[in-house]
């Protein structure tokens, strides 16, 4: 590790500025979850069917997002690789968004709905992508708990807005949101300048050293051949990571979908009380998140993973053998903290394993590739195991998804890429000439 790379400082204040992207997206998105399915169902009488439709988003996302991460890490403009399309994206899916609540037909809600989910697809890989363009890896942890916590936070200002202007009126709701998501991006362009992010810097100074070869062979980063080396990688290390995101992403999904029906039926609660079943998780999860990046980085973020997914396996175990809500919510905000060791470190892993600073949006696309398919997929797949079950074993039947992950953790070796010599000397070179 270089002299460069050690002495620099997380600079905390330059990370939640970064957050403001991530905020964006993600206060529209706790709006228009809690709020869409409100409005399909004045047209559709069937749950299944507005449960599909409101996955749409995921599946999109499976398709655009992969591919628009790999188009950014290709763009090379004065506002950087990421900027161009978040300054684009946001204020049109800002505009799309406020739309919704002024549908007045199915056919216009689901036009609104499908506009505004492929504006966030345009650019909601490169908000994720864009702090660990800033951010040496030895801090990405602590950054991306930052970042989490700015997702934590949209989710409370959402709740609040839903909470105290719903009521009085959907649109100026939906606006409100849509008017933060404005202002946010203008505090981004105006605090935030890409081009001197240290991998847009260093990936620069690394193209200029190779000179007229890049030029001569146009290289470019393929998302088909990032995935074939993946796949070709001797120890095998990012795609098993890859696949235990995708075991942990279907029990955590499932958690957030079924867990207030579980609430109703197992618990007898009323449907306020079932919803708010993952208050303490969340926060749980907003107190440890930073402390356990700290940890993760002196300790290694797969140890952490693995304490983290232990920890949730046991919560859910001993959800199994409990109906007393007290333990439920204490047991609930152990899955919280074991959550916050997994979801801080996992996209860390992913970024350390992309073989350069030019594949980090490419290897930022794989990441969603799995996360979404698991999101698409694992509400329904854990509420079939359980119809066959029964809800006595809802828990039982996630903890099988995330002993799983665990299990798979054990086969990652390593939390940074292979590179040749060549590949070595090179950022060394770079480095020492930012």
């Amino acid at each position: 590790m270089s002299e460069f790379e050690t002495q620099e400082k997380l600079d905390v204040r330059l990370v939640f500025l970064i957050g403001f992207a991530f905020f964006c997206s993600q206060i529209s998105w706790a709006l228009y979850n809690q709020q869409v399915p409100i409005s399909l169902l004045a047209y559709i009488s069937s749950i299944a069917l507005v449960g599909l439709i409101m996955g749409l988003d995921n599946l999109v996302g499976v398709f655009i997002q992969p591919v628009m991460g790999n188009v950014s890490d290709n763009t090379r403009t004065k506002w950087g690789r990421r900027m161009p399309y978040i300054m684009l994206g946001i204020p049109l899916s800002a505009l799309f968004f406020a739309l919704i609540s002024f549908e007045t037909s199915l056919v216009t809600l689901l036009i609104f709905m499908f506009l505004f989910i492929i504006a966030m697809s345009f650019y909601r890989s490169q908000t994720v992508s864009l702090m660990p363009d800033f951010i040496q890896p030895q801090h990405r942890s602590k950054a991306n708990s930052i970042i989490n916590m700015m997702g934590a936070i949209s989710l409370v200002g959402a709740s609040i807005i839903s909470l105290f202007l719903v009521d009085i009126s959907l649109q100026l709701a939906f606006i409100t949101v849509s008017i933060i998501m404005i202002i946010g991006c203008i505090v981004l362009i105006l605090t935030v300048k890409e081009k001197n992010a240290y991998s847009y810097q260093l990936l620069l100074k690394m193209e200029a050293a190779a000179g007229e070869k890049v030029k001569k062979e146009k290289e470019k980063v393929g998302l088909i051949s990032s995935f074939k080396d993946v796949l070709e990688e001797e120890d095998k290390s990012t795609i098993t990571m890859l696949f235990a995101i995708f075991f942990i992403s279907v029990g955590w999904a499932a958690v957030n979908a079924l867990v207030s029906v579980y609430g109703v039926i197992i618990l007898g609660l009323t449907r306020g009380q079932a919803g708010g079943l993952m208050l303490f998780g969340g926060v749980a999860f907003l107190v440890s998140a930073f402390p356990l990046a700290i940890l993760a980085e002196k300790y290694g973020r797969r140890l952490l993973i693995k304490i983290g997914l232990s920890i949730f396996i046991i919560g859910l175990i001993l959800g199994f053998f409990t109906r007393d809500l007290v333990m439920i919510y204490i047991l609930i905000t152990l899955m919280g903290i074991g959550y916050a060791c997994i979801i801080v470190n996992t996209i860390v892993i992913v970024w350390g394993l992309a073989p350069s600073e030019k594949k980090i949006g490419t290897y930022t696309g794989m990441y969603y590739l799995f996360t979404f398919s698991a999101e698409i997929f694992g509400p329904g797949l854990i509420g079939l195991i359980t119809d066959l079950s029964g809800w006595d074993f809802f828990f039982l039947n996630i903890a099988i998804f995330l002993v799983i992950g665990l299990v798979l953790m054990f086969f990652v070796k390593r939390e940074e890429a292979e590179l040749t010599e060549e590949q070595k000397e090179a950022k060394k070179k770079a480095l020492q000439n930012l």
